[in-house]
Parts: structure tokens; C-alpha cells; sequence
């Protein structure tokens, strides 16, 4: 699925068919996914909102947010942020069944516009991306990072390792 110029029939298509495809252990329940075409149904801009919450109150929290492509470069949608979040959750959940972020996390990545491309990895928050090698933020999706997720519960490997990043050390 190319991130950068896609319409969001075929990203709907893709994201329910990887979502049929994953297996997840047992006892969760999941929000959404939301799926927000604004305002147009085949155009962008869209968003994406989907959880995943465990028994053992931890959960997985992925979002996207695509805008439009000028007419001239395909005008598709153009994957422009994203959060992957995973950590525990309190209660009570949002109004939308949805846990509320919190800064108590175990690994989230993200690109926004104020801190654009970065991580917050083992109690360090704002890891900019120069300091992530071998993490490739335009190649990493939703399921990814489900999946590397479900293996780090499953086998209690690294995040990181499963990943294949590492973060380096601050410069003195």
C-alpha cells in the first residue's frame, strides 16, 4: 500500500484486509476502527482511529491522519501524521470507548507537525528521528507495529529489537 498517493476506498480495502489477516491473543476487545472521510467519501482529507485493549490494561492506540495531494501530483491522499501508541491505559476511557493518551508509555511513535518525525521510548520523551537508527518511519504501518507489539507480549523480546532500531545516545 503506497502511503503517499492512495484514494481512501483502496485504503479502506487494505486496512480491513489487514485487519482480517492479524492474529491477536486472546481476551481483547478493540474501538473502532474509525475510519473519518472529511468531508468527502473518496477524498482526502481522512483520519483513522483504532484500539486494541488488553485484559491486563495495556492497550495499542493507532492514528493517522492522510491529507490531499494537489491535483497535479495524483490527488490521492498523502499520509501526513500518525501516532502508534502502545502503554497502559487508566480508567475511565473517553467518551468514545477510546483510553486517553497519556505520557506513560511504552513505545509510541509518531510524526506531527510540532515535533515532526520521533519516538517515546524507555521513560525518554521526544526521541527526534536522527536518533532512531534503522527505524524507517516511511515505511512502518498500523500492523507493523501491531504485530511487533503482539510478538514483545508473546515473547518478551524488545520493541526495539523486534523493530530492528536502536537509540542512540544523546551527543555530549
Amino acid at each position: 500500500m503506497r502511503r503517499d498517493d492512495c484514494r481512501f476506498a483502496d485504503y479502506k480495502a487494505w486496512f480491513q484486509r489487514e485487519c482480517d489477516g492479524i492474529t491477536l491473543e486472546s481476551g481483547f476487545t478493540h474501538v473502532g476502527p474509525i475510519l473519518d472521510p472529511l468531508p468527502n467519501t473518496d477524498f482526502p482529507p481522512w483520519g483513522l482511529d483504532f484500539a486494541i485493549l488488553y485484559t491486563d490494561g495495556m492497550y495499542i492506540r493507532v492514528g493517522e491522519y492522510y491529507r490531499p495531494l494537489p491535483r497535479h501530483a495524483g490527488g490521492g491522499g498523502c499520509l501526513q501524521y500518525l501516532s502508534y501508541h502502545y502503554g497502559p491505559y487508566g480508567d475511565p476511557l473517553g467518551r468514545d470507548g477510546f483510553p486517553v493518551f497519556t505520557k506513560d508509555v511504552v513505545l509510541r511513535i509518531d510524526i506531527d507537525e510540532r515535533s515532526k518525525r520521533h519516538a517515546h521510548y524507555q521513560q525518554e520523551d521526544h526521541i527526534p528521528e536522527a536518533r532512531l537508527a534503522g527505524l524507517d518511519f516511511d515505511a512502518i504501518d498500523p500492523f507493523q507495529f501491531i504485530r511487533a507489539v503482539e510478538e514483545h507480549r508473546r515473547d518478551g523480546k524488545s520493541l526495539h529489537e523486534i523493530l530492528g532500531f536502536k537509540v542512540e545516545p544523546l551527543e555530549k
